[in-house]
């Protein structure tokens, strides 16, 4: 004969659920919502004794601003005497906060329909919440920051194509076409800058971004700064006083690197400080770091910015209510490329109008003999067959022209198939070649070229600039690897040396 287990009173079942249940507060009430007996699971999690959450004393366990509204649900629920479900914030001992909590109960009702009590449980659901409400920020700060930068990107779309206009209908020797070509060139300079800054901060973002590691003399990024400065500072009236070291400061570190660093500081002076202001740079020692200071007599910065002004897409200023531009990821950019050297970067400023301080912090090396700087070498221009191969018509003729015009002999190739091709016929001396093209993508036409034409430069043109995309153009046989869109004075240092590279081989 089988033993049949003796039922288990309902208060002991209670007691075991409420046991198990260690994530959730699990209670019971009379027909009215006051707590008649000790709630266990309520103790723990609220740090409410029995003495104070017994009757009504658990409102106090709730967050005023919250406790109106879970009541009103609570009275609807029991007119009804229907599923009660609410939500909001209650007290957490163990963790000494308010924390985000579900709450559902069923009634209990007698054979006639009427309540005898509620059976409901808190469910802990703060984590989730505040997961959700960070995605809702960020998403929020995504929108933002692709609505600026298409606002960015646009702007200076409209004076080059009113410039294009102008070529059009003025003489090449009109002095309002000089005036078109320098516009031009500058607002896609500033393209070209807002772009770079992106796929730094990015980078930086992803760990994908490597510094060099060479002894650099502090005055050699400092004074490129400067000089990549000057023209905005000049352009807004402002007086410029730098206070360089006199003696050499040497530091371990990627000096076109510390330059973009300097150089972004002092462009946000410039732009957020009226016109006709003061922008100073004083570089010194203090203690075993090189100390640089960037500070402005502009429009300060709000106590409670100073915070978060170094995080990814922050601007003391909202996009709508400033005229000065930027995508709010240049100090970003600056905290990341200065930690990367080992270093740190405050900023400091008494108030909205009272200007403000960038400190750069950077550790010394223990040398202080001066840096050898190599001496500039003046390229030796010389006519070359250059190879062009471009999927885009315009990208390729414009190169080509721009080669013609330096004297250059020039073919253009549509896709890889037609650059081998005329790599074969052409026996060129420089190949410029995309990656990305139909038929024969530049990684598959490049050891091609090399095995009928081993002496020519191989010059990759993209816009893939990440250092794992120079690795693979590396192994695929370029000798050197250019990011759209190809500075002129670049392209000239590189050709000059081709005859060199290519072996100076006879037409």
């Amino acid at each position: 004969m089988v033993a049949v287990p003796a039922p288990v009173p309902s208060e002991a079942r209670f007691e075991s659920l409420t046991r198990a249940l260690t994530q959730h507060v699990v209670w019971i009430t009379d027909a009215d919502g006051h707590f008649t007996a000790p709630q266990p699971t309520w103790s723990a999690y609220t740090g409410q004794p029995w003495e104070e959450h017994q009757g009504l004393g658990w409102h106090q366990a709730v967050h005023p601003d919250d406790l109106q509204t879970l009541w009103r649900c609570w009275l609807a629920a029991r007119a009804d005497r229907a599923l009660f479900i609410a939500d909001g914030r209650m007290w957490h001992a163990p963790s000494g906060g308010w924390r985000f909590f579900e709450v559902r109960a069923v009634p209990n009702t007698d054979a006639d329909g009427v309540i005898r009590e509620w059976i409901g449980t808190c469910i802990d659901v703060h984590d989730r919440r505040s997961a959700e409400q960070a995605m809702r920020v960020a998403d929020r700060r995504k929108d933002e920051f692709m609505a600026v930068l298409a606002h960015e990107l646009r702007n200076p779309l409209a004076p080059i194509r009113n410039a294009v206009h102008v070529l059009k209908v003025c003489r090449d020797d009109d002095a309002r076409s000089s005036w078109a070509r320098s516009i031009i060139e500058r607002q896609v300079d500033q393209m070209s800058r807002l772009l770079e800054d992106l796929l730094d901060v990015t980078r930086i973002a992803r760990g994908k971004l490597e510094v060099r590691r060479d002894r650099v003399e502090l005055a050699e990024p400092l004074e490129r700064a400067i000089e990549t400065s000057k023209p905005i500072l000049e352009a807004h009236g402002h007086r410029f006083q730098s206070t360089l070291p006199t003696e050499p400061l040497l530091i371990e570190g990627d000096a076109p690197r510390l330059a973009q660093v300097f150089a972004n500081l002092l462009n946000n002076a410039a732009k957020y400080t009226d016109r006709g202001g003061e922008v100073r740079l004083v570089a010194g020692v203090e203690g075993n770091q090189a100390v640089v200071r960037v500070s402005d007599t502009g429009m300060g910065i709000e106590p409670s910015m100073l915070p978060n002004l170094f995080r990814m897409y922050s601007q003391a200023v909202p996009a709508r209510e400033r005229a000065q531009g930027g995508l709010g990821i240049g100090l970003s950019l600056v905290r990341g490329l200065v930690e990367m050297h080992g270093g740190a970067v405050e900023a400091h400023s008494e108030g909205v109008g009272r200007g403000s301080e960038f400190v750069v912090r950077l550790p010394l090396m223990h040398s202080i003999a001066p840096v050898p700087r190599p001496a500039e070498r003046e390229p030796q221009q010389q006519p070359l067959r250059v190879l062009v191969a471009d999927d885009n018509p315009d990208a390729a003729q414009t190169l080509a022209v721009l080669l013609e015009v330096m004297g250059h002999e020039v073919r253009v190739a549509v896709d890889g198939q037609e650059a081998v091709d005329l790599a074969a016929s052409f026996a060129p001396d420089v190949v410029l070649l995309d990656i990305g093209k139909p038929r024969m993508d530049g990684y598959a036409a490049a050891p091609h070229i090399k095995e009928t034409r081993p002496t020519a430069m191989l010059i990759a043109v993209t816009g893939w600039g990440r250092r794992e995309d120079m690795r693979e153009a590396a192994a695929a046989g370029f000798d050197h690897h250019l990011v759209k869109p190809v500075q002129p004075e670049q392209l000239v240092k590189l050709l000059a040396t081709a005859r060199v590279t290519a072996g100076a081989c006879p037409g």
